[in-house]
């Protein structure tokens, strides 16, 4: 395997671990401290504004080769929100805490994307995609599987231990990788954007459109429909890890037979029918609070999860193939300036109108149900803009 692809390999599956072992249960300990929905939707805020500071910072530190840097910071804030999560204040961890969420999420999520950049072709991102996918599941199962047995038991020093430990050993091994791979890095780099640029970003393929619905989507399902699993397994921390992990094994098998056709299959087809699926998703997350069957329940949440993992995969070949043809790390980057300001605008409201209701799982409910007609906005994404005609088709 080239260097390259070790070092995003071995980046993404040691901080999959770290986000097992405690943050991916952020709303299920903002719920379990007695906060409610609208709560929550504020600590998303918080957290995008939180992202877009250390966004700031990440592409000046990208612009020049700081890598050590900024691996370096994707540890150390990570170890801080874990501290935070663990801490018994309230106050901290609905301030602090959440600037530094999302802080952490900007420099492993920025720089897993740019190192897949870095490794993928126009005929092979959607079986990296894939490779990416399995290598996640299992390491980040691994860490949940370790996590909701701590966190259950109150093991809460044995996890912080492990924690620290998982990320020195992390550091050490990614710096020695870096020494071998910096010069592979830095050739490419565009100088940083400045907000003007970002502000005028645009293309030919609805992107800034996208940019500014997906990240809903993403935190509507890591924050919303991970509570939604732990109320519908009578809030047990290690039912609902064990439930997770079962969940992402099945569909690991699944992804291994599927990740190769979606490079050779018609691009424009199998993504129109994955964006129906994921809109499928989100009308059976409405209807699954409902249920009291547990073959109907469990069945639901595996093909919700299939739906949702399948778009996920579709939808990112589409975007580093995209991004590909226009300057890489700029799209990276605007990508996420405008996905985290729109979060900021959705989660605000959403917490409004949140507060004004009384059942949490009726509201996150409505919350899904309002969500599918937005999710076919995506199928914008690709369509190729005609000065003369309106559209034609592009990807």
């Amino acid at each position: 395997m080239p260097i390259l692809s070790r070092t995003f390999y071995l980046f993404s599956a040691i901080h999959a671990f770290l986000l097992g072992l405690l943050p991916i249960f952020i709303p299920v300990i903002l719920w379990d401290k007695g906060l409610n929905v609208a709560d929550i939707a504020w600590f998303i805020v918080l957290s995008a504004v939180g992202f877009l500071g250390a966004l700031y910072a990440w592409d000046r530190l990208r612009a020049k080769a700081k890598w050590v840097v900024i691996i370096a910071l994707s540890f150390i804030l990570q170890m801080m929100l874990v501290g935070l999560l663990v801490w018994d204040s309230l106050w901290l961890l609905l301030s602090i805490g959440a600037l530094i969420n999302g802080a952490a999420g900007c420099f492993y999520w920025s720089t897993q994307r740019l190192l897949f950049q870095a490794i993928t072709s126009d005929k092979n991102s959607g079986n990296t995609f894939g490779n990416f996918q399995i290598l996640v599941v299992f390491s980040l199962k691994f860490g949940i599987l370790m996590g909701s047995f701590m966190l259950d038991s109150d093991y809460i020093k044995s996890l912080i231990v492990i924690s620290f430990c998982a990320s020195l050993a992390g550091f050490y091994a990614l710096t020695k990788l870096l020494r071998q791979t910096e010069h592979l890095l830095t050739a490419s780099q565009p100088g940083a954007f400045s907000l003007s640029t970002i502000f005028a970003f645009k293309d030919n393929f609805h992107s800034k459109k996208i940019f500014m619905v997906d990240g809903l989507f993403l935190f509507l399902e890591s924050y919303f429909w991970v509570l939604t699993l732990y109320m519908l397994t009578k809030e047990n921390l290690m039912k609902l890890g064990l439930l997770i992990v079962v969940l992402s094994v099945l569909l690991a098998l699944i992804f291994f037979v599927v990740k190769k056709v979606i490079d050779r299959t018609n691009a424009q087809r199998i993504f129109i029918l994955s964006i129906f699926g994921y809109a499928l998703s989100w009308l059976l997350r409405g209807e699954l609070s409902l249920q009291n069957d547990d073959i109907t329940l469990y069945g639901g949440m595996l093909l919700i999860a299939f739906l949702s993992s399948f778009f996920r995969l579709v939808f990112n070949k589409r975007f580093y193939d995209i991004a590909r043809g226009n300057q890489p790390i700029y799209y990276i980057v605007c990508k996420s300036y405008y996905s985290q300001f729109m979060i900021i605008v959705f989660f605000s409201v959403i917490a409004l109108l949140a507060s004004m209701g009384k059942d949490p799982l009726n509201q996150l409910q409505i919350l899904y149900d309002v969500a599918i007609p937005l999710v076919f906005v995506y199928v914008l994404y690709g369509v190729k803009k005609s000065a003369k005609k309106g559209v034609e088709s592009g990807v």
